[in-house]
């Protein structure tokens, strides 16, 4: 929340005098404390969370160096020093008799380890507290000190999060803090650091009636939106993004966006009868420019052999065998690549073989190309990675944003020599005797393009699962969401229409819901053909996406 805080700090947002209506929307107000509007899914309703910037005080107060060089410290001793007797007569008790009794001197003490001041130790507990509640691992000194103040001020049942005990622990707190203020000799620097936070913890700034500020949500949707924009905005190449709704993006990462010039300018696209509509996101998807995602995907190759002997291409050895390529003719070249050298070879050099075979583990360097007839009904996330991993020719196409027959050919001209007697017009591009003519490989490649491009107009959903598959909210997904995506697409449409090349290209609608998954990965595909077949439907791992966004 403080992340999100700052993006509408730095975009200008928090002002007195705005008073928002929409989903939005974020206010600030005068006030005492500051407060964060959460929806509750459950319950459909607000609930309010004062402490939110409050624990943001205590996490940002960590600093194990200066806990443990507080286990040294002052404190209230029992001992008594009769050199300093007369220092402390103003605090004696008289006797009937008139013998003054002291019962205790304020006096240096060495402290041993894991016997802090309470100070530190009462930090500590609540540090405990709340990174139990976030999950968050714990060292084994903190955790010893929390332990000890919760045995020496604070029952077993009690905690700041328990909901019978809260408020009683709250208030056993303050009592502490108050105690151990008054009894604490020297105040340094180290002390008011930890005395602060925790001050601003227990108190806020109830205190400071006239002084304080409100700001907050009406709901949670803004800073889901924020996160998942921003994520996409870091993994998916600028010039892929045709359009991002920039409201709660900060403006770094706004910039990051547009540095680079757009595939496919989207200018004034979405308007519609005097009125400007803001999709969350449209981006060209590649099929691999998308989140860069991976697969761990390793492919072994060994030297294609016909009767014991390499097979030869006009004096070119580059055919390869894998499990992955039973039926395929694939084959693999470099620039400058001599005659009667097989790239196996020249791959050695990079990749371990074993057993004659290479282990291709990440992708082929750069002046390698890879070539065979694609299956394009037979495509899954670990055959684009092998297009990928090979360098395949259509794949290198697609990444240098080349989506036209005469931006093709002309990459088949500049970067392969085509019709030239080189490697790759010799062998790569021949399919059993017969050289490929320049028109069979534009016609596959634009087959392949038709495949694997589209346009994806993406839709943040703060809703759960299971609030989605209810039939009884069908209705009203359709009402409120699903009609919007079709004047996105419909808008995409019109646009798309007059170019001969891209009026045939897809348009697919994706919703983006929060998940708790425990699994690494950020995306999970949930319902590809969610109502009736019109919208994608994808898990976002919500842990996950709180690192990228706050990284």
């Amino acid at each position: 929340m403080n992340h999100f805080k700052e993006i509408c700090l730095q975009k200008d947002y928090l002002k007195a005098d705005i008073k928002t209506q929409d989903r939005d929307g974020v206010i600030r107000n005068q006030g005492s404390i500051q407060q964060i509007s959460l929806p509750d899914v459950e319950i459909e309703e607000n609930i309010f969370y004062s402490k939110l910037d409050l624990i943001g005080s205590i996490l940002n107060a960590y600093d194990e160096l200066k806990i443990l060089s507080l286990a040294d410290r002052l404190g209230k001793s029992e001992k008594i020093d009769y050199s300093k007797l007369h220092s402390f007569l103003h605090r004696a008790v008289y006797l009937d008799n008139g013998a003054a009794y002291i019962d205790a001197m304020t006096l240096p003490r060495q402290m041993v380890h894991y016997q802090p001041t309470d100070i530190i130790g009462m930090y500590c507990y609540i540090l405990v507290e709340v990174k139990q509640q976030l999950h968050e691992e714990i060292s084994g000194e903190v955790a010893a000190l929390a332990e000890r103040f919760k045995h020496k001020y604070i029952d077993a049942e009690s905690g700041l999060f328990h909901d019978e005990y809260s408020s009683q622990t709250v208030d056993r707190l303050k009592d502490a803090l108050e105690l151990i203020d008054r009894n604490t000799a020297l105040k340094d620097t180290d002390y008011w650091y930890f005395f602060d936070a925790i001050e601003l913890f227990l108190y806020g700034k109830l205190s400071q009636a006239d002084e304080g500020e409100i700001w907050g949500i009406n709901n949670f949707y803004s800073v889901w939106e924020s996160m998942c924009l921003t994520y996409l905005a870091k993994t998916v190449s600028p010039e892929y993004i045709l359009h991002l709704d920039t409201r709660f993006i900060s403006n770094d990462v706004v910039s990051l966006v547009n540095s680079n010039t757009k595939i496919l300018a989207l200018a004034n696209v979405f308007s519609i009868n005097g009125r400007r509509l803001v999709p969350d996101a449209v981006i060209f998807s590649t099929g691999f420019n998308e989140f860069r995602w991976r697969e761990k995907n390793t492919i072994f190759l060994r030297k294609q052999s016909y009767n014991g002997k390499t097979w030869n291409d006009y004096g070119y050895t580059t055919k390869f065998e894998s499990h992955d390529f039973a039926e395929v003719d694939l084959k693999i070249a470099y620039e400058g690549q001599p005659l009667n050298k097989h790239t196996f070879e020249e791959l050695g050099k990079v990749y371990r073989n074993q057993n004659n075979q290479l282990i291709i583990n990440n992708q082929l360097p750069s002046n390698f190309y890879s070539f065979w007839e694609i299956d394009l009904k037979q495509l899954s996330f670990k055959s684009l990675d092998t297009i990928f991993r090979l360098n395949h020719v259509f794949y290198v196409a697609l990444n240098k944003a080349i989506f036209t027959p005469g931006k093709f050919e002309k990459f088949l001209l500049d970067e392969f020599g085509f019709n030239k007697d080189n490697v790759f017009d010799n062998s790569l591009f021949r399919r059993g005797l017969t050289k490929l003519t320049t028109q069979e490989l534009i016609d596959e490649f634009t087959n392949f393009y038709r495949t694997v491009c589209s346009l994806k107009v993406i839709d943040i959903k703060y809703l759960s699962l299971a609030y989605c598959r209810d039939v009884k909210n069908r209705r009203h997904l359709k009402k409120e969401s699903i009609r919007k995506q079709f004047v996105y697409e419909y808008l995409l449409q019109q646009f798309l229409g007059g170019n001969d090349i891209l009026k045939n290209l897809e348009i697919k609608s994706n919703f983006w819901i929060p998940s708790c998954q425990n699994d690494s990965g950020i995306f999970k595909e949930v319902e590809p053909e969610y109502l009736e077949g019109y919208i994608s439907l994808k898990n976002i791992n919500f842990a996950a996406l709180v690192n990228s966004y706050l990284d």
